[in-house]
């Protein structure tokens, strides 16, 4: 039986990416994906007729040009348009924000709230791409493990932050503590200015935005860039699907295997080290080394197995925090919306960027409310996009498209289940859509409703988490997912992890995937300079 390099489980956007980098570093790589298309939660798929939908992901926002450039998927049908305005908040009586890409222009629109925010956010701005830059030195870092043995590679992250001021480290540290609300609170006073810039403390989190840590949210959604603008989200053109494609055809091109429709069962380990892998159907595939970029509750628990893990490892992983009030509502749509009040083109704003409904701190917190307690919000947090505008063909002639993720809606049901509550939140969310856009309603032809247990059932994510585990200071860095195996490596010799479930967490970025491919990189290097050593 022959024996591969790597055999990498899972063929979401990260475990694509990975097996990119290794194949191109000269190694023989097999990705196994348990779906009969790979891409995990970055897909495209038909739920009626004519229409491709972004199911799951559906808006770039963390990819680096290093991962764009070093993989060239431009070259293999990566395209991107950089979405503008940031952010459409309207309200109910007519109004809106619009948070442009441009400071002042956005500005500019805060002014008719607050002349005060207005000349705040300018500074605000200022401060927050100074913060993210700093966040970014730390992306690409292999995060050491806090151990004496790891004091070298200590010294190593240390020499990449010594341009860090004291001043740099204390913003960084009390914005991993601090929340949402006390940190917008310093900066502004119209509660509409901080609703629009309080989404993203939020977004794809299991808090509110009074949680002592939300404002570290708003920032990992700051970090983000799209078409090499920082803090800009870009819709992919053919939707997520062809964002995982371009990296799967990039692997390819460099020699790697996808075999789709290959569940792995287990990872098969002999004298303490990962061989190779079980499919379900028994077949056995041996490989020197094995990555997962499944979540790490599947990975320590179902792949690896608690027989094989020590007591410590066993409790951490069981500690790893990964709830959900995530649900993704799709539509089919007769007719884009028109909010109230708007007097400009159709499409246009309200249709370019992200359309958000949050009209304040309190409406956010409110929902968070009812998710503490078991409860889908009654008035959710929704933002969303319709694809349309940027793809007409996406959709059937004159049909649109939106693509709405709202918050929050919990794992666990306090009362019935999601077999019941799915139809009656969808219809919430067309209901609160509507009073800001009135005819949304009538214009809806089809919705999809995913639930926390369908993202988990569909794409693996446990708990609905779509970050693959809670963004917490806890669970950040050295401590994601667990403390001692922050660098990618595990308990078990020559197995790695790679997805979202490690540093830098969630979105789709490929960062995970760089990082872990460079460190079984060098584990190669060092297991042959042991041989020759012999």
């Amino acid at each position: 039986m022959s024996e591969r390099d790597v055999v990498v489980v899972g063929g979401g956007h990260n475990g694509l990416a990975c097996a990119a980098y290794l194949a191109g570093a000269g190694m023989d790589v097999l990705v196994l994906e348990r779906n009969s298309e790979e891409g995990g939660a970055a897909v495209t798929q038909e739920p009626w007729p004519g229409y491709r939908v972004s199911s799951a992901a559906y808006v770039v926002s963390l990819m680096p040009e290093e991962v764009v450039q070093e993989l060239e998927l431009k070259k293999y049908g990566y395209n991107v348009t950089v979405l503008d305005p940031d952010y459409f908040v309207p309200y109910t009586d007519g109004q809106s924000l619009i948070l442009w890409s441009d400071t002042q222009k956005a500005a500019d629109s805060i002014r008719q709230f607050s002349k005060k925010d207005a000349e705040a956010y300018i500074e605000f701005d200022r401060y927050f791409h100074r913060v993210a830059d700093l966040m970014r030195d730390l992306l690409f870092v292999i995060p050491p493990n806090l151990k004496v043995g790891e004091i070298p590679q200590i010294l190593r992250t240390a020499m990449k932050l010594r341009h860090w001021t004291r001043k740099d480290i204390a913003e960084v540290v009390r914005l991993f503590t601090v929340s949402g609300t006390d940190f917008l609170d310093e900066w502004f006073e119209d509660d509409r200015v901080k609703g629009a810039l309080g989404t993203q403390t939020i977004l794809g989190a299991w808090c509110g935005p009074m949680s002592p840590g939300s404002a570290y949210v708003l920032l990992h959604h700051w970090i983000g860039q799209a078409e090499g603008i920082s803090g800009a989200w870009g819709w992919a053109h053919g939707g997520m699907g062809a964002v995982s494609r371009a990296i799967a055809d990039s692997a390819r091109a460099r020699g790697a295997e996808i075999r789709n429709a290959a569940p792995v069962q287990r990872v098969v380990i002999e004298g303490g080290r990962a061989v190779g892998v079980e499919l379900e159907d028994g077949e056995i595939i041996r490989a020197r080394r094995v990555i997962s970029s499944a979540h790490p509750l599947t990975t320590y628990l179902d792949l690896l197995g608690e027989e094989n893990l020590d007591e410590e490892v066993v409790r951490n992983v069981k500690r790893y925090q990964t709830r959900s009030g995530t649900v993704k509502v799709n539509l089919a749509l007769n007719e884009l919306p028109t909010p109230k009040g708007w007097q400009g083109e159709n499409p246009g704003a309200p249709h370019s960027g992200i359309f958000a409904i949050s009209p304040s701190l309190e409406y956010l917190e409110r929902a968070w409310d009812d998710a503490k307690y078991g409860r889908s919000s009654a008035n959710p947090y929704i933002e969303g996009v319709f694809p349309t505008y940027f793809e007409p063909n996406l959709a059937p002639d004159g049909k649109h498209m939106a693509l709405f993720y709202t918050q929050f809606g919990p794992y666990e049901l306090a009362e019935g289940s999601w077999e019941t509550e799915r139809e009656k939140y969808g219809k919430n969310v067309v209901r609160l859509v509507d009073e800001h856009c009135p005819g949304f309603a009538a214009s809806v032809e089809h919705m999809e409703v995913l639930a926390p247990p369908d993202l988990q059932e569909r794409y693996g994510l446990i708990g609905g988490n779509i970050m693959q585990g809670e963004m917490s200071v806890n669970q950040m860095f050295s401590f994601r997912p667990i403390p001692d195996y922050g660098d990618y490596r595990s308990p078990v010799s020559g197995f790695y992890l790679c997805g979202s479930g490690t540093h830098p967490g969630g979105g789709v970025s490929g960062i995970p995937a760089r990082n872990c491919a460079q460190v079984v990189v060098s584990d190669r290097r060092r297991d042959r300079m042991r041989f020759w050593k012999r």
